[in-house]
């Protein structure tokens, strides 16, 4: 008997020991979250006044759009990140977004790093100046993820295009050759970023599908329109 009570006492202490081994580890890593949203939050506040600098200079204004769809993404990995320490849901917010200026941006933010890897980056536009209920950050953050999906895995040229999809939804289409090294094994962080880009276009009011073919592979964001005219 007594030697049963002096094992349950270990026991007991032992998983004591280990709670508050994951007690401290937890409060470091929620530390670290915090340190991590506090460095980004002051060279983001920096751009945004950058940003605003540009649009006054008219050789450089036309720039000034392209910073913008990413201060868009940054600022939702902020509220990410913030919310991760909370233990809190970032709040997404919807509203009217003229989706070309989203799409444009993002579009055009990637030219350079497709232009370097030897690829074209294409955009057809048929959707006409069509308004979606969406959280711009959030729709900044799924279409960033989705091309940066493109630019790493993918292969051969990339093209975009927009067309409204039916009565009351619009479709952005990111299609590529397919992808490379399909025969790796999954290496540990692989398909993040479509995790991110699928839960992005969820909380901006849509849906992402993927479709990974012998043509190629297709991702496609679908949300609903305002009707609103530009």
């Amino acid at each position: 008997m007594a030697a049963a009570l002096a094992l349950a006492a270990l026991g007991g202490w032992a998983v004591a020991a280990l709670a508050v081994v994951a007690a401290v580890r937890l409060r470091r890593r929620l530390e670290l979250v915090g340190d991590a949203a506090h460095e980004l939050r002051g060279p983001a506040t920096a751009l945004v006044f950058a940003v605003a600098a540009l649009r006054r200079d008219p050789a450089a204004a036309r720039w000034a759009p392209r910073i913008d769809g990413q201060l868009d993404r940054l600022a939702v990995g902020l509220a990410d990140l913030e919310a991760a320490r909370s233990g809190c849901a970032a709040q997404a917010r919807r509203e009217p977004v003229l989706l070309e200026r989203v799409v444009r941006t993002a579009v055009d933010a990637w030219r350079a790093p497709f232009a370097a890897a030897g690829r074209d980056l294409a955009l057809c536009w048929e959707a006409g100046p069509e308004h979606v209920a969406a959280d711009p950050g959030r729709l900044a953050q799924a279409l960033g993820n989705l091309l940066a999906n493109a630019a790493e895995h993918g292969r051969g040229p990339v093209a975009v295009s927009v067309f409204r999809s039916g009565a009351g939804t619009v479709r952005i289409e990111v299609r590529d050759a397919g992808g490379r090294g399909e025969r790796r094994a999954p290496a540990p962080g692989r398909g993040r970023g479509l995790r991110i880009a699928r839960r992005a276009a969820r909380a901006a009011g849509g849906e992402l599908t993927l479709d990974r073919g012998a043509g190629g592979t297709v991702a496609a964001l679908d949300l609903p329109r305002t009707g609103r005219a530009a």
